[in-house]
């Protein structure tokens, strides 16, 4: 009671109406621009329910403003532009990220995305995707997630439709394929098998933990299951590494990343969060492939969707990124292994 009180005696309830040319944008992108606040806190903001829209809470990101909508919210979420500038990438930022495209017409983005950048979220607007599409697209759609650690593939729709089509299609997991590449330090026993352990994620260190089903408690987990085949193995000066061909059917937060480490005991290639331990040959590798920059051994390496919605009006696409095939509605697409993969490749194979 107390802080309601205080809250409706200090801060003001400000109400925006929506005009035409407004009309038809999602309220996520209109609110980066109204309360001059970033990406990332605009999504808390209407996760949070802060966020009105003719009186009613809005929860959906996407949700698409009309002419005549009255957007509602405390004055004190609203930075002061004088004072608060917030960052926003610069020019290069684009034309990085148009190097990382594998294919776009006027309804998808398809790209291979580098180690670093943020799908979701990500401190830095020069490395953050949505930000930097947020500058150039009116409405954008993130089709599903991709870890900042990782590089591959990610599907980014420009309407909703699309979206809402191609995610479905991700949801319902009988009419996709996603297959992953890695590089694990040491060696796997069983050389072909399935992971069928279910994850329970910790919100206080954003990890996510494996269990048996003797262990779990009802709803505390999500099922989870990753297939794998070791490609290749290397010794490199005195260690072990391992190459795997992978495949998600779930899809979940780190799937891969906790099922190598926790499951097989063979961390992914320096992903430190998920247990791999660190020595001076693996160090100096690292540094000779990332240099100053973060990244891990794991790609998204190939999506191949059974009916794809979108017509790519080519049955055979290649760039420097990948390649696309498409065939009676099936997509498949496949991006080259990153400039890391490369390296590390030609580094451990000497």
């Amino acid at each position: 009671m107390f802080l309601t009180t205080f809250i409706k005696s200090h801060f003001t309830k400000l109400s925006v109406p929506v005009f035409n040319s407004h009309s038809g944008t999602r309220i996520d992108k209109f609110l980066i621009a109204d309360l001059n606040r970033s990406w990332n806190e605009v999504q808390k903001l209407i996760r949070n329910g802060e966020i009105n829209v003719n009186n009613k809470k809005i929860k959906d990101h996407q949700f698409l403003l009309k002419e005549g909508d009255v957007v509602t919210y405390w004055d004190k979420l609203k930075k002061q532009a004088d004072t608060q500038l917030r960052p926003v990438p610069n020019t290069q930022a684009y034309e990085e990220l148009k190097k990382m495209i594998l294919y776009e017409n006027d309804q998808i983005i398809i790209l291979n995305k580098k180690h670093g950048y943020a799908s979701q979220g990500g401190a830095n607007p020069n490395y953050n995707i949505p930000e930097i599409l947020n500058l150039y697209f009116k409405n954008f759609y993130i089709i599903h997630r991709l870890d900042q650690l990782t590089s591959g593939l990610l599907i980014i729709a420009k309407n909703k439709d699309i979206a809402t089509e191609i995610s479905t299609i991700i949801q319902e997991k009988a009419f996709i394929t996603k297959k992953y590449i890695a590089v694990v330090q040491g060696q796997i026993k069983v050389q072909k098998g399935l992971i069928d352990r279910p994850l329970l994620f910790n919100t206080n260190n954003q990890k996510q933990t494996c269990y048996n089903e003797e262990q779990l408690l009802e709803g505390k987990y999500l099922p989870a299951r990753t297939s794998y085949e070791v490609i290749e193995e290397y010794q490199y000066q005195d260690e072990m590494y391992s190459i795997l061909d992978l495949q998600i059917f779930e899809g979940r937060k780190h799937q891969i990343r906790a099922h190598l480490s926790q499951v097989l005991n063979t961390p992914i290639l320096f992903d430190q969060k998920y247990g791999f331990q660190f020595t001076k040959t693996n160090r100096d590798l690292q540094t000779s492939i990332f240099g100053e920059d973060q990244g891990i051994m794991l790609q998204a390496k190939r999506i191949v969707f059974q009916n794809f919605p979108v017509d790519i009006n080519e049955s055979f696409y290649q760039n420097s990124n990948g390649t696309i095939i498409q065939k009676n509605g099936k997509l498949e697409i496949e991006a080259t292994f990153s400039t890391e993969f490369e390296s590390l490749f030609q580094k451990i194979s000497q």
